[in-house]
């Protein structure tokens, strides 16, 4: 985790709302591939909207894994 500021936010929100139906993170710099399919997993195992917006793009990951 260390290095990667999304998943600590990530981590973070799961554990202040055990259930949470929303999670948005805004960051300034890119989201790595490591990152990008750790948040894809995170969403299907939690059935929850993550929202991650870097740099250049706005990655939406739904409940379904997509």
């Amino acid at each position: 985790l260390c290095g990667h500021s999304e998943l600590l936010v990530i981590a973070l929100n799961l554990i202040q709302e055990p259930a949470p139906k929303f999670i948005q993170v805004v960051k300034n710099l890119r989201v790595c591939g490591h990152c990008h399919e750790f948040t894809k997993v995170i969403a299907k195992i939690e059935q929850c909207d993550i929202v991650v917006r870097d740099a250049n793009r706005i990655h939406h990951f739904y409940p379904n894994g997509q």
